[in-house]
């Protein structure tokens, strides 16, 4: 019988013990960090490049190239062969009469278009 009070007071010490503990506080690190603040700089948005615009009725073949999308040296070619023999353009919409353009690379270039 004075075995069983023995465990029991055991017993519940432990319990009564390992309960508190578990309810305690975690304990932090003492040790103070160097800690620094940044200031924070501002990105800068470069703006888009501007386009360059060509004007269809003066300009070269390499002009044509450099400024337009998808125009090679054969479309360059083929708009300058059209403009010589039919005159100066005056609206995009007549690039669409020049071979080897369509209404894609007509949209694509529309705002580089001068006349």
């Amino acid at each position: 019988m004075k075995f069983n009070s023995i465990l029991i007071a055991f017993l519940t010490f432990t319990s009564v013990f390992t309960s508190s503990s578990l309810l305690a506080e975690p304990k932090h690190d003492t040790k103070v960090r160097n800690t620094q603040i940044m200031p924070v700089t501002p990105v800068q948005v470069e703006s888009p490049p501007s386009i360059s615009k060509v004007n269809v009725n003066s300009a070269t073949a390499a002009e044509l190239q450099q400024a337009l999308i998808g125009i090679g040296t054969k479309k360059a070619e083929a708009i300058i062969q059209y403009r010589e023999a039919h005159g100066p353009f005056s609206m995009a919409e007549q690039l669409l009469e020049v071979q080897g353009i369509g209404k894609a690379i007509l949209e694509k270039n529309k705002d580089r278009l001068l006349f």
